[in-house]
């Protein structure tokens, strides 16, 4: 075992990352009571995922162009949630450089989520956390993400609108998620990277309705450019002579939901900026805001939605402490499409981690959630979180 790669030569890293949680919730709805979704209020509910990757990896020194690396990626699911059913998470292969970048093809993130804009309050249970893959994360919180029970796959049909506070039902993931790719990200100039990706497979390949994931990103026949589905960023990162650390960037992204007809854009920007005080502790506030424009001309849906994040969260020694502020809303929906309707969609949240050991956090917080359907809902929970990661050559 090794806590750093050889510089020439084969080496293999191995990794682990486990999420597991539970958490009680009160629902309610004022306008139209359901014995269905009253039953899931109050006891616990638990959820797990997990990560296993294998990335083994060749350095070589060429004489004028400096240190390479290349990389095969692989990351098998292990999970309960509603995405089970594409284990096989990432396979792709990677040729870095510090001179010039790194280039990848394969099933893996594109440009948009390996630089989207840093985000503050990320702790313990929280709303608002990328804005840009629906606000509230795949395996929290609300536990049900997107209006389905995670823990027997029953739906219960939530009435809010875009699925949850802040989320989209439309995509389930406003980029590409790991569709197969071909993609490139800069190295560090001045502070700056870029990143750009475009699909050789359709997003929605293998789509099996709502709250499934496509099983067909495991397939690797009929490939081919797409070229109106891809991602970009740019990303800043610097520090000011007063110390304080600032980071601001911009991500972009087309992508077919469902089918061919459901095409969304979306636009991202954000700006974060922390600083460290004499106590030690470091602090730090992020905004960050999500724009989407879906259009489905064969339904003749076309609907422009909007997000709103604001985080601010403090560190010091084992603890870090959080809280979260999201928005979400619509400003156009045509006639016949309730399920896009409906604004004011407002989260908050409070939430705590705790380091136990190297790896592993203890994290809790409560969140509260309403919309102006008539729906609010309050959770409690506790979650633990173990990364390890280890070189092997």
């Amino acid at each position: 075992m090794h806590s750093k790669a050889p510089e020439e030569g084969w080496s293999l890293e191995l990794g682990l990352g486990a999420h597991a949680g539970v958490s009680s919730i009160d629902y309610a709805d004022s306008t139209a009571p359901s014995p269905a979704k009253e039953a899931i209020n109050g006891g616990l509910v638990g959820y797990y995922t997990g990560t296993v990757t294998a990335d083994p990896s060749y350095r070589f020194n060429t004489a004028n162009h400096g240190p390479f690396e290349l990389k095969l990626h692989s990351a098998l699911n292990l999970d309960d949630a509603y995405l089970d059913n594409d284990q096989l998470d990432e396979l792709s292969i990677e040729l870095k450089s510090a001179r010039y970048g790194n280039l990848y093809l394969g099933e893996d993130d594109g440009a948009a989520d390996r630089l989207k804009p840093r985000q503050s309050g990320r702790v313990g249970i929280a709303v608002g956390h990328g804005a840009f893959t629906g606000v509230v994360p795949w395996w929290g919180n609300l536990p049900y993400g997107g209006g389905f029970d995670r823990s027997n796959a029953n739906s219960w049909n939530w009435d809010w609108a875009n699925g949850i506070v802040g989320g989209d039902w439309r995509s389930f993931s406003r980029d590409t998620q790991d569709a197969i790719k071909i993609g490139y990200e800069s190295p560090e100039l001045n502070g700056f990277k870029f990143g750009a990706s475009i699909n050789l497979q359709d997003t929605f390949a293998g789509f099996a309705g709502p709250g499934t994931a496509p099983k067909g990103q495991d397939s690797w026949s009929d490939l081919g450019l797409k070229d109106d589905e891809f991602e970009l960023a740019a990303q800043w990162n610097g520090k000011t002579a007063s110390g304080l650390r600032l980071s601001a960037g911009v991500v972009h992204s087309s992508v077919h939901v469902v089918n061919d007809d459901m095409q969304q854009k979306s636009t991202d920007i954000g700006f974060q900026v922390g600083t460290t005080l004499d106590s030690g502790a470091t602090v730090s506030t992020s905004a960050y805001y999500a724009y989407g424009n879906y259009d489905n001309d064969v339904a003749d849906r076309h609907v422009e939605d909007e997000q709103l994040h604001v985080g601010v969260d403090w560190n010091k020694g084992k603890w870090k402490l959080g809280v979260n502020y999201t928005q979400a809303w619509d400003s156009y929906n045509p006639p016949g499409t309730a399920l896009l309707g409906g604004g004011g969609n407002k989260g908050y949240s409070i939430g705590a981690n705790y380091k136990l050991a190297k790896g592993l956090t203890l994290g809790g917080g409560v969140l509260y959630a309403e919309n102006d359907a008539g729906e609010d809902a309050t959770e409690v929970g506790l979650n633990l979180t173990y990364r390890f990661k280890t070189l092997v050559y």
